[in-house]
This record gives C-alpha cells, sequence and structure tokens, in this order.
C-alpha cells in the first residue's frame, strides 16, 4: 500500500445538491478513506481546505469548469456526468494529459461487467439487436450515457449499426438497462437493473480511493478500476 493510500482523503464534490451528489456526499461522511472538505453546487465554489481530489456528478457545463480547475491545480478527477458533445469530450481528453481522470458514464460494477461481456456477441453478429433503457422522469439525456457506451461495445463487437435505442422515462426507475440479441430460433437478454443511486455513489467513491494513487495523467474508465477487459 502507498503512503498516499493511507492517509484519509481530502474530498470535494461537484453538484453536491442534486441527486447523485447528495447520495455520495451522504456516502463519503461514513467512508473512513475520506474526508468531505467541500461541497460545489450551482451557487459557486467555497473551497476552505485543501483538496486532494474531486468527484463531479453536475452538468456539462460544470464538468469544463471543473475540469479547468483541477487542471489549474494539478488534482484527480472522477467524473459521472454525460450528455457530453464531441467539443467537450476533446477537452475532456486534453486535459487527462495533465491530470488522472477516470470518466464514465455508469459506475457501477455490473454495468463494467456488462460491457466487458459484449465482447462476446461477435460470434452471433449476424443477429438482429436492441438496447432498451428506462430512468427516472427527470432524466434530461435520451438516450442515456449509459446506453450510449453499451453501443459504442456492441456496434464494435458485432461490426454494424444498431437501431436507436428505445427510451423510457418514468416515476422514480434509478436506470434499467437491457440488450436484446434475436436470433431465427432463440433470443438471448441481458440485463442491468439499480435498485438505487448508491451503487452508483459507491462506485464514484471507490473509482475515487483508486485514482487517487495513480501516479500518472490519463482518461480511465471502469474498465482500468475493476479490471474488467
Amino acid at each position: 500500500m502507498s503512503q498516499k493510500s493511507r492517509k484519509t482523503i481530502a474530498l470535494a464534490i461537484v453538484g453536491a445538491h442534486g441527486r447523485m451528489g447528495k447520495e455520495i456526499c451522504s456516502l463519503a461522511a461514513q467512508d473512513q478513506n475520506f474526508s468531505l472538505v467541500a461541497e460545489i453546487s450551482r451557487s459557486g465554489w467555497s473551497m476552505k481546505r485543501p483538496v486532494d481530489i474531486f468527484i463531479e456528478f453536475s452538468t456539462p457545463q460544470g464538468l469544463l469548469e471543473t475540469l479547468e480547475w483541477c487542471v489549474h491545480h494539478n488534482k484527480p478527477l472522477v467524473s459521472g456526468t454525460t450528455g457530453l458533445n464531441s467539443s467537450m469530450k476533446r477537452r475532456l481528453k486534453a486535459a487527462a494529459k495533465k491530470i488522472p481522470i477516470l470518466h464514465s458514464a455508469n459506475m457501477s460494477l455490473g454495468i463494467a461487467v456488462m460491457s466487458a461481456m459484449l465482447e462476446n456477441l461477435k460470434a452471433v453478429s449476424d443477429w438482429d439487436f436492441q438496447i432498451e433503457e428506462a430512468h427516472h422522469t427527470h432524466k434530461k439525456d435520451r438516450p442515456s450515457g449509459t446506453a450510449l457506451l453499451l453501443g459504442q461495445k456492441l456496434s464494435a463487437a458485432v461490426g454494424s449499426t444498431l437501431p436507436p435505442v428505445n427510451c423510457i422515462r418514468g416515476g422514480g426507475i434509478p436506470g434499467i438497462h437491457q440488450i436484446w440479441a434475436m436470433g431465427p430460433e432463440e433470443v438471448l437478454v441481458l440485463q442491468h437493473t439499480a435498485f438505487n443511486r448508491t451503487v452508483f455513489a459507491r462506485g464514484a467513491l471507490r473509482a475515487a480511493r483508486w485514482l487517487f494513487d495513480k501516479a500518472k495523467p490519463g482518461l480511465y474508465d471502469l474498465s482500468d478500476l475493476y479490471k474488467v477487459t
């Protein structure tokens, strides 16, 4: 264990007053690995103590502002913000040349494993495929970042363009993602269901502990964290 991993990690959370931010703050307050030193919301940045690492779940613009601060102060960043356009993705990659960044549309172990499983579907690349996702009524991006991530992995595996994602919005659904692989005589369905936001918050904190020990700048994702290939 490195010297860095033995200390309490001074954590700042961007988007602290949002649904995910509140969940992360609650878990971080109970986690002996962390000292929650800053809760940053739309009202502005107010950090009175040194920060070791940032976790950011806000908006695309909030991510860009956080990137600028982290690069300027040489601090690692864990981000779960989705809905990034191509320009924002380029800025994310550029920042990752200077600081360690872990960005993922979904912070759960289950989605990391599910993504890795998609490589096996190249064996049935002549089948038909469909991705479906369901989220709570307040979910803004449609399709979700997770659905887009799964779509990229699946399209690369089977070597074809996929039909548009079927999106459902309603109630308080944290997240359901299904992948249908449909052959002439059989059907395979992969499904991941999140029962609450705690799974994503816990994954974000685990990502922060892992990234804190990374010495080299780079753009990481959950396959790096969980060593899923």
